[in-house]
Protein backbone atom coordinates (compact mmCIF):
# COMPACT_ATOMS: atom_id res chain seq x y z
CA UNK A 1 0.00 0.00 0.00
CA UNK A 2 1.61 3.24 -1.17
CA UNK A 3 1.34 6.61 1.59
CA UNK A 4 -0.11 9.14 0.24
CA UNK A 5 0.91 12.83 1.31
CA UNK A 6 -2.50 14.64 3.04
CA UNK A 7 -3.79 16.91 4.87
CA UNK A 8 -6.32 16.53 7.86
CA UNK A 9 -9.32 18.88 8.85
CA UNK A 10 -11.03 18.11 12.16
CA UNK A 11 -14.16 19.43 13.59
CA UNK A 12 -16.01 18.55 16.90
CA UNK A 13 -19.15 19.77 18.09
CA UNK A 14 -21.47 18.71 21.26
CA UNK A 15 -25.11 19.40 21.33
CA UNK A 16 -28.49 18.85 23.10
CA UNK A 17 -31.42 17.93 20.88
CA UNK A 18 -34.45 17.79 22.61
CA UNK A 19 -36.03 14.49 21.32
CA UNK A 20 -35.06 10.70 22.38
CA UNK A 21 -32.26 9.05 20.96
CA UNK A 22 -33.86 6.75 18.98
CA UNK A 23 -35.51 9.46 16.97
CA UNK A 24 -32.85 11.32 16.57
CA UNK A 25 -30.77 7.80 15.59
CA UNK A 26 -33.09 6.99 12.93
CA UNK A 27 -33.30 10.30 11.45
CA UNK A 28 -29.06 10.10 10.68
CA UNK A 29 -29.71 6.87 9.63
CA UNK A 30 -32.23 7.35 6.80
CA UNK A 31 -29.89 8.22 4.09
CA UNK A 32 -32.51 8.88 1.43
CA UNK A 33 -34.38 11.32 3.89
CA UNK A 34 -31.79 13.80 4.10
CA UNK A 35 -33.38 15.81 1.50
CA UNK A 36 -36.62 16.65 3.36
CA UNK A 37 -34.02 18.51 6.74
CA UNK A 38 -30.98 19.55 4.46
CA UNK A 39 -31.50 23.10 3.57
CA UNK A 40 -29.48 23.36 -0.30
CA UNK A 41 -27.83 26.48 1.29
CA UNK A 42 -25.08 25.09 1.92
CA UNK A 43 -22.74 22.29 -0.01
CA UNK A 44 -25.45 19.97 0.35
CA UNK A 45 -27.56 19.38 -2.63
CA UNK A 46 -28.96 15.66 -1.96
CA UNK A 47 -27.73 12.29 -1.08
CA UNK A 48 -29.05 8.68 -0.84
CA UNK A 49 -28.46 4.92 -0.26
CA UNK A 50 -27.04 3.35 -3.67
CA UNK A 51 -26.72 -0.42 -1.93
CA UNK A 52 -30.38 -2.72 -1.61
CA UNK A 53 -31.44 -3.67 2.11
CA UNK A 54 -32.14 -1.29 5.27
CA UNK A 55 -28.97 0.66 6.42
CA UNK A 56 -26.13 -1.03 8.13
CA UNK A 57 -22.42 -1.31 8.91
CA UNK A 58 -20.78 -1.17 4.98
CA UNK A 59 -24.41 0.26 3.39
CA UNK A 60 -23.28 2.47 -0.20
CA UNK A 61 -24.75 5.82 -0.72
CA UNK A 62 -23.66 8.97 -2.23
CA UNK A 63 -23.69 12.49 -1.37
CA UNK A 64 -23.79 15.14 -4.00
CA UNK A 65 -22.67 18.68 -3.28
CA UNK A 66 -21.43 21.45 -5.00
CA UNK A 67 -18.24 20.22 -4.85
CA UNK A 68 -18.81 17.58 -6.81
CA UNK A 69 -20.77 13.64 -5.75
CA UNK A 70 -18.85 12.07 -2.95
CA UNK A 71 -19.55 8.41 -2.76
CA UNK A 72 -19.70 6.57 0.73
CA UNK A 73 -20.35 3.88 3.18
CA UNK A 74 -21.66 3.32 6.54
CA UNK A 75 -18.76 2.75 8.88
CA UNK A 76 -20.28 2.86 12.30
CA UNK A 77 -23.56 1.90 13.02
CA UNK A 78 -24.84 0.73 16.82
CA UNK A 79 -28.44 1.56 16.90
CA UNK A 80 -29.09 3.77 18.51
CA UNK A 81 -25.74 5.77 20.04
CA UNK A 82 -23.22 5.51 16.94
CA UNK A 83 -23.41 5.82 13.23
CA UNK A 84 -20.22 6.72 11.25
CA UNK A 85 -19.35 7.41 7.86
CA UNK A 86 -16.29 7.48 5.13
CA UNK A 87 -16.92 8.87 2.10
CA UNK A 88 -14.76 10.44 -0.75
CA UNK A 89 -14.60 12.86 -3.41
CA UNK A 90 -13.11 11.91 -7.06
CA UNK A 91 -12.29 14.60 -9.92
CA UNK A 92 -10.80 12.66 -12.94
CA UNK A 93 -10.29 8.96 -11.35
CA UNK A 94 -8.41 10.80 -8.24
CA UNK A 95 -9.28 10.86 -4.74
CA UNK A 96 -9.11 14.75 -3.54
CA UNK A 97 -10.77 14.48 -0.47
CA UNK A 98 -11.97 11.83 2.07
CA UNK A 99 -14.60 12.88 4.89
CA UNK A 100 -14.75 10.80 8.32
CA UNK A 101 -18.50 12.47 9.72
CA UNK A 102 -19.34 10.81 12.68
CA UNK A 103 -22.00 10.62 15.63
CA UNK A 104 -21.98 9.45 18.87
CA UNK A 105 -25.56 9.74 20.93
CA UNK A 106 -26.63 9.65 24.87
CA UNK A 107 -30.03 9.29 26.32
CA UNK A 108 -30.82 12.42 28.28
CA UNK A 109 -33.94 11.98 29.88
CA UNK A 110 -36.50 12.79 26.81
CA UNK A 111 -33.01 14.25 25.10
CA UNK A 112 -30.12 13.49 23.41
CA UNK A 113 -26.61 14.15 23.66
CA UNK A 114 -25.01 14.55 20.30
CA UNK A 115 -21.32 14.17 20.05
CA UNK A 116 -20.11 15.19 16.46
CA UNK A 117 -16.66 14.70 14.79
CA UNK A 118 -15.94 14.76 11.29
CA UNK A 119 -12.00 14.44 10.46
CA UNK A 120 -11.60 14.99 6.48
CA UNK A 121 -7.72 14.08 4.33
CA UNK A 122 -7.48 16.20 1.43
CA UNK A 123 -4.95 15.15 -0.83
CA UNK A 124 -3.04 16.59 -4.24
CA UNK A 125 -3.92 19.84 -4.77
CA UNK A 126 -6.75 20.05 -1.98
CA UNK A 127 -4.04 20.02 0.43
CA UNK A 128 -3.38 23.74 -0.58
CA UNK A 129 -6.87 24.37 -0.12
CA UNK A 130 -6.52 23.63 3.58
CA UNK A 131 -7.68 26.80 5.21
CA UNK A 132 -10.91 27.26 2.86
CA UNK A 133 -11.17 23.55 3.50
CA UNK A 134 -11.52 24.04 7.26
CA UNK A 135 -13.79 27.07 6.99
CA UNK A 136 -15.98 25.04 4.70
CA UNK A 137 -16.25 22.26 6.72
CA UNK A 138 -16.82 24.26 10.27
CA UNK A 139 -19.94 25.71 8.22
CA UNK A 140 -21.39 22.76 6.95
CA UNK A 141 -20.72 20.41 9.80
CA UNK A 142 -22.29 23.42 11.84
CA UNK A 143 -25.20 23.62 9.59
CA UNK A 144 -25.82 20.04 9.17
CA UNK A 145 -25.94 19.75 13.59
CA UNK A 146 -28.48 22.80 13.23
CA UNK A 147 -30.48 21.46 10.90
CA UNK A 148 -30.66 17.93 12.61
CA UNK A 149 -31.55 19.16 15.80
CA UNK A 150 -33.84 21.85 14.06
CA UNK A 151 -35.82 19.35 11.96
CA UNK A 152 -35.98 16.99 15.10
CA UNK A 153 -37.32 19.61 17.45
CA UNK A 154 -39.87 21.33 14.97
CA UNK A 155 -41.94 17.72 14.10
Amino acid sequence: MTKRASTTVRYETRTTVDRPISDVFARLADLDGYRTWMRRTGLFRRAGKTSDGPVARGTAYFDATRMGTFHGEVTEYEPPTRIGFRETLRWFGTDLMEARPRFALEADGGKTNVHHVADGELFEIMRLMKPVAAVLARSERTRTIEALRHSLESD
